[in-house]
C-alpha cells in the first residue's frame, strides 16, 4: 500500500516498506582531510561577523577570508568559489558556520570543533 504525503511543493509517495538506516559518524575515524585545504572559523563580535580564514593545501597558506553573518550565505560562498572538494566537508563547514551563527546570535562562546553550550551562565557577555 502506497501512502501520500501532501508536501509544500510536491505530493511525496511512500512506499510500504521504507527501509531505516541508523545515521552513525565518528569525527576521528571517518573524517578525512579535503585535499584543496582547510578553513579557521571565529566570531567577530566588534563586527558581528562570522570569520572565516582559508588555509590551502599543500603548504598551509592562508589565501582568502570570507565573512559574513549567517552560516547559509558563507558555506555557499565557499562551494561557489570552490574552496570545498568533498560533501564530508561541505556538510562538516554548514555544521560549523551553524554553530558559530547561533554564537554570534546568541552571545555563546564559540571554539571551532567543540559543541555549544547553552547555559545561560555560559554567555561571554554575563556578569561573573
Amino acid at each position: 500500500m502506497t501512502t501520500i504525503i501532501k508536501g509544500h511543493w510536491r505530493n511525496i509517495r511512500v512506499l510500504a516498506e521504507v527501509p531505516v538506516i541508523e545515521a552513525s559518524y565518528d569525527r576521528i575515524k571517518d573524517w578525512e582531510m579535503d585535499p584543496r585545504g582547510y578553513f579557521l572559523i571565529k566570531v567577530d563580535r566588534e563586527m558581528s561577523l562570522i570569520r572565516v580564514a582559508f588555509c590551502a593545501l599543500p603548504g598551509d597558506v592562508m589565501q582568502t577570508e570570507i565573512t559574513g553573518t549567517n552560516a547559509l550565505d558563507i558555506v555557499n560562498t565557499l562551494i561557489r568559489e570552490d574552496m570545498v572538494s568533498t560533501l564530508q566537508h561541505a556538510a562538516d563547514m554548514g555544521v560549523e558556520l551553524h554553530k558559530a551563527e547561533l554564537a554570534l546570535q546568541h552571545g555563546l562562546e564559540y571554539v571551532q570543533d567543540q559543541a555549544l553550550a547553552f547555559q545561560p551562565d555560559d554567555r561571554i557577555d554575563s556578569p561573573p
